[in-house]
Parts: structure tokens; sequence; C-alpha cells
């Protein structure tokens, strides 16, 4: 899920990416998404952009540390 970030966001922490667009494809149930989310964003790899919506939350933005992170994945 972080690559998926890291590729929607090209690789810009600034930028907004709708939730309902990274889970797209993906079987995951709404309580699943929630607790990964907040994994990654205990481990600061991304940030929370608002909140609302059909997956409790709206958008996400991956942070420094996170794009970081994918590239050591690639």
């Amino acid at each position: 899920m972080l690559i998926r970030l890291g590729e929607l966001s090209e690789q810009d922490s600034g930028k907004k990416i709708p939730v309902e667009d990274l889970v797209e494809g993906l079987e995951i149930d709404r309580t699943e998404l929630k607790n990964l989310l907040e994994y990654l964003e205990n481990k600061e790899l991304i940030e929370i952009a608002s909140i609302g919506g059909p997956l409790l939350y709206g958008h996400i933005k991956i942070s420094e540390k996170g794009i970081l992170k994918v590239l050591k994945l690639k």
C-alpha cells in the first residue's frame, strides 16, 4: 500500500491522495484499513490529511520518511 501511495503522490509529500483511490482494487475491509492507516501514521510514514467519507479517512499524504521507505523498497 505504501508503494502505491508513493506512486499516486508522485513522491510529493504535500499531495493529498483520496483513500478511496488508494484502496481501489484491494480486498480490505474498513476495520483492516483503519488499522493499517493508523499503523503507518504511528510509524510516521503517512499523515492523515482529512477525516470523513465512506472509509473513515478522506485523504492521506505520504511523509518524507514514507517516500524514503518507498525508494528503499523499489
